[in-house]
């Protein structure tokens, strides 16, 4: 009997591995796997570091995936968007991971009509982080250490977002970039870090997730804070506007590089350090 069980539960195992892997992806269609992928190319560098993070090491990245720094030893195959795709094949990869924001349509099309497996990830919103965490876990057969890695995320972020849940509320603006001056809305997952720091963005839920924005609509809103990350931490704009309530409370602020840039599990970090800035500022001005 014991033979038996033992031989039907092995029936069963073997059943269900041999089950695809099926996940949603950012355009709604799904992906499904066979087998957990093995050889995997990364099309942007936050994906590189959820790989990872769940403890898969990419056969082939895109450049300034420079995070962990053993990305950095990786096979590039040139930028996000316009890869080689004569290298990317030669690494015959069994799934290609991309980025709605980042992989040109065109290009996406190009790598499913080379019969190529690709995950098209979404990394708009906070919530996508955990999510797209897990599915790359289930694809690639690390499901536990993707678990890990998204409650993390989602415990630290809860805990964040209790702590500033009652503080005073400060007004910010967050560029981008200068020139032209790019900032975030609220549908943005920076604009959404601020909303969980107890930040009001004064853009609001502008059309697009990183609309252009004038100078003149910046000193009308007068923001309390006004932030940034490298490259893009020329203020010197802003300084000229004496009366604007950032500039008289030195509350121009240059957050730590990529952290806050990329949607992926290091974005808990950059949210911390741009909570522990509105903190500051609240205690400066109270």
């Amino acid at each position: 009997m014991r033979a038996w069980l033992a031989l039907v539960l092995g029936l069963l195992m073997a059943a269900a591995a041999a089950q695809p892997v099926c996940v949603p992806q950012a355009d709604g269609t799904p992906l499904c796997l066979e087998q957990p992928a093995r050889r995997v190319v990364s099309l942007a560098p936050h994906l590189t570091e959820m790989l990872f993070a769940i403890g898969v090491s990419p056969v082939g990245v895109v450049e300034r995936s420079d995070f962990p720094p053993a990305a950095r030893s990786l096979p590039s195959i040139g930028p996000y968007h316009s890869p080689d795709l004569e290298r990317l094949m030669l690494l015959a990869p069994d799934l290609v991971v991309a980025w709605q924001s980042g992989t040109p349509p065109a290009l996406l099309e190009r790598l499913r009509g080379l019969g190529l497996r690709v995950l098209l990830t979404r990394g708009q919103a906070l919530e996508d982080i955990p999510r797209e965490l897990r599915a790359l876990g289930q694809l690639t057969g690390q499901a536990p250490a993707a678990e890990q890695t998204a409650t993390a995320f989602e415990r630290e972020l809860d805990e964040l977002t209790a702590q500033h849940a009652q503080v005073r509320k400060l007004t910010g603006f967050y560029e981008i970039w200068p020139k032209p001056l790019i900032t975030v809305s609220d549908a943005h997952f920076i604009g959404q870090a601020m909303a969980r720091c107890g930040i009001r963005n004064i853009v609001g839920p502008a059309m697009g997730e990183t609309p252009t924005w004038s100078e003149e609509a910046v000193l009308r809103a007068r923001p309390e804070l006004l932030l940034t990350s490298p490259p893009a931490r020329d203020f010197d704009r802003w300084r000229r506007w004496k009366d604007l309530p950032a500039v008289q409370h030195d509350a121009l602020i240059v957050l730590p590089p990529d952290v806050l840039m990329r949607p992926g599990p290091r974005l808990i970090e950059g949210i911390r350090a741009l909570c522990a800035a509105a903190d500051r500022q609240r205690q400066a001005q109270p």
